[in-house]
Order: C-alpha cells, then structure tokens, then sequence
C-alpha cells in the first residue's frame, strides 16, 4: 500500500533517514539508563524504506528526553513484535501494468498452461496414438470440469457464480501473498477482491439453505468489513494502519486495557 513519505513522516513523526523516531521506557536499569522500544525508519538494500520496530539501551540524555511521545496505541507493542510486523513497503515496486500482468496471469494464463500445452505436443506428435496417456487426461479432465460447470450454471446459477467468484477470490489472494513476499505492489488485487465480495454479498441468496447459507453469509460479511477497511486505508495513504491494530490488540492485554482503548479513541478523535 503506497503513500506519501511526507505523509507519513508528519503522521509519525519519523526521521527520514535510518534512526530512531519514538522511544519509550520499558524499564529502569539504574539511574541513568533505560531500556527503550523504537520505531525506526530504515532503507533496504532495494531503495524501499520502511518502518521498523527495535529495542536499543539508551542513556538518558535531555536529546532523548525531548523526543516526541509515542501515539497512544504504541505504548504496549513490544520488541517480539518485529518477528509478526515487517517492514512497511511505503512505495512497493510493480504497480500497474506489472500487477495487471500477473493478475491476468494467475486468473487465465497459468490455468490453461497445462491444456496448451498438450495440444502442442499432441500437434507435434502428428498422429494421436503416438501421445502419452496423459495428454488424453489433460483434455478429457478439462473438458469434463467445463461440462460439470455448464450443468451447474443450467441447474443451481447461483452456486455457480458463488464457485466461480471464490475461485478468483482464491486465487488472487495466493497472488497478492506472493506479490507481498517479493516487495511488489498488490493494491489491485485487493481492490478487485472488494468488488467480488461487494457481489456475492448483495446478489440474490435465497436459493441458500442450511450452514452453507450461513456459512457463506458469514464469511462474505468479515471479508467485506476487512477489505474494506484494507482498500480505504491504501487510497487514502494510511500505511500503518495494520501497526495501529497491532497496539490496540497489546493495549487490550493489559490490564484496564479496554479502557484505555475507549479513551484513546475519544481523545484522538
């Protein structure tokens, strides 16, 4: 999810180079030592800079002393939190036409990859008998799955797009890991991901029956409240949102922590 630096350094008072932007005191060590919990800027070896968590030995020093508070909800996050929160891509490579072209490509081109491929051996071979037994699985699977598909669109239309439509969801969700694992862009994966639950959720369902109609009911609705709240925060460049739940979630942990949720979302607000 993309944003502005600026933004982010005036949201987060972060410095613009590798260092140190937040420290707080987990801990004395006498009297004039502390242990601290940062927030850290930091540039990887591609150029991307991100945000980054650590925990650093400080001597307390009135430069130390004037940094700036945290925000309430990073009081409690803890140093093990590193392992669970990587760094923030601010500027993710690959948006664009490089995300179309994978999209597209796990959507149609891998599918059908083994299929095209058989009838270019089957093609070369020149003659059928000459073909592996395989070559004859491949078609005769493929050509039993559009059937089968045919069959339920004809019969149950609505299972049938709610089979078709997951698929996709499935498959551009594998996509968007893999994007996110190798630093690129997956912005549009989830965008078109919104779309199809926005149709599942809101097509006609009373051909629904028993838990599955429940079931799909369910997940169609935390899926919308997550891909939403994932789609806005990307548009309107808030990158550390996923940080901010991670704080909530520690400050629920502690003690009274629910209270102090309540009042920090009154006061920010």
């Amino acid at each position: 999810m993309a944003m502005n630096y600026a933004t982010m350094a005036s949201s987060l008072r972060c410095c613009p180079s590798a260092g140190a932007a937040f420290r707080r005191p987990v801990g004395t060590r006498g009297a004039d030592r502390f242990s601290a919990g940062v927030l850290r800027c930091s540039k990887r070896g591609n150029g991307v800079v991100g945000l980054k968590l650590s925990c650093a030995a400080a001597s307390a020093s009135p430069a130390s002393q004037a940094l700036p508070p945290l925000p309430w909800w990073a009081k409690e996050l803890k140093e093990e939190d590193e392992k669970f929160f990587p760094l923030v891509d601010l500027d993710p490579a690959g948006q664009g036409q490089e995300e179309i072209d994978a999209i597209w490509n796990a959507l149609l081109s891998s599918p059908l990859q083994p299929v095209l491929r058989a009838l270019r051996e089957i093609g070369a071979a020149g003659n059928l008998f000459r073909c592996r037994s395989f070559h004859i699985g491949i078609l005769s699977g493929a050509l039993l799955v559009i059937a089968g598909f045919s069959q339920l669109c004809s019969t149950t239309p609505i299972l049938f797009v709610d089979i078709v439509l997951g698929y996709i969801f499935y498959k551009l969700s594998i996509l968007s890991a893999e994007l996110q694992r190798n630093g690129r862009a997956n912005n549009i994966c989830a965008r078109i991901q919104l779309v199809l639950l926005f149709v599942l959720s809101f097509k006609d369902s009373r051909g629904y029956q028993g838990t599955y109609g429940v079931l799909a009911g369910l997940i169609w609705f935390l899926n919308v409240q997550l891909y939403f709240r994932t789609v806005y925060y990307e548009m309107v460049g808030t990158n550390y949102i996923r940080l901010f739940w991670l704080g909530v979630y520690r400050i629920l942990q502690s003690k009274g922590g629910l209270i102090k949720v309540a009042k920090g979302l009154i006061m920010s607000n």
